[in-house]
């Protein structure tokens, strides 16, 4: 199998951090470069985080500085699950990195790298899709450059997790994600909140990892502890929620994938109380074409051994 080429956007917190270990260490997949955005911490602490991540893993992609707020609306964040660093915590205790952004916008670099591997790019956003949305406004014709795109995002049945309606990758900027979703992206697939709550890892399952002896596993074990607290102590939940890792393994491991439908997606953008709601046309009443793969079933043993691989390594 040829190798996957992959850009990563990501505003790396906890979950962004597995993800971006699992496509690291992934045998047929090639990180192109990164690209950060302000998310679930601002993006200075993004830019940091993703420096930390590459040097933990020894690896020497580039990566690029993206939007400080969203197109519209005032910035967010989420620092209450991933820490204050994004990190748990644990950034200021790393030996500072040496790695710096490169010099031009993340929006801009998304532009040269599409068009420079035009149809060979898997995009793997993570966070929320300001980025994306500016790079496709400046260059509508890197649409059709994409390959494959797949998106964190979204709650597809109200069951939000930022507002009673909205998921906080949409939420954070319903703008961005509504000029994504309405570009026309022949290949995009969607893991919604809902599926990541379907798809938890049991806490015997994920006691496992914590027994792995590797500098890897160390980090990933310092950086998951208060999120750790926070979701089984706090919110009681019978496992470790994963939004991040599952959209990894979709653009990975295609076939780990095992219920989708194809359906018309739109974001709400006013409203007091559905802004950044991710309008699903279950039964295709409006007559718009459909527009993308909502995930609704993984196997998350092959998750699971994803991220295993990458933390024996």
């Amino acid at each position: 199998m040829d190798t996957q080429k992959l850009i990563i956007d990501t505003d790396a917190g906890v979950d962004d951090a597995i993800a971006i270990m699992m496509a690291l260490t992934h045998p047929r997949s090639e990180v192109v470069a990164l690209t950060t955005v302000n998310g679930n911490v601002d993006v200075v602490k993004v830019n940091r985080n993703v420096a930390h991540i590459l040097d933990v893993f020894g690896s020497d992609q580039p990566f690029f500085a993206g939007c400080s707020r969203p197109l519209v609306a005032e910035a967010m964040d989420s620092s209450e699950v991933h820490g204050s660093d994004g990190l748990g915590g644990v950034a200021g205790k790393l030996p500072e990195s040496g790695r710096k952004p490169g010099e031009i916008p993340a929006s801009l670099a998304l532009i040269e790298l599409v068009r420079e591997h035009a149809g060979e790019i898997t995009l793997l956003c993570l966070g929320p899709l300001t980025n994306l949305a500016l790079a496709v406004r400046l260059n509508p014709g890197i649409v059709e450059c994409i390959s494959k795109l797949v998106l964190m995002g979204g709650a597809m049945s109200g069951q939000g997790n930022a507002s009673p309606a909205a998921e906080f990758n949409i939420l954070a900027d319903p703008e961005a994600a509504a000029i994504v979703l309405a570009v026309g992206f022949a290949d995009l697939s969607i893991i919604s909140w809902e599926t990541t709550l379907h798809h938890p890892i049991p806490w015997s399952d994920f006691d496992s990892l914590l027994e792995i002896d590797t500098d890897r596993a160390r980090f990933f074990q310092s950086i998951s502890e208060n999120t750790v607290k926070f979701l089984r102590d706090i919110l009681g939940l019978p496992g470790f929620l994963m939004p991040d890792p599952l959209a990894a393994a979709v653009a990975l491991e295609p076939g780990c994938v095992r219920e989708v439908q194809k359906l018309p997606v739109r974001v709400e953008v006013v409203g007091e109380i559905g802004r950044g709601l991710t309008s699903v046309d279950w039964l295709k009443q409006f007559g718009s074409p459909p527009n993308a793969y909502i995930v609704q079933a993984i196997d998350t043993d092959q998750v699971m051994q994803m991220i295993r691989l990458a933390l024996v390594q």
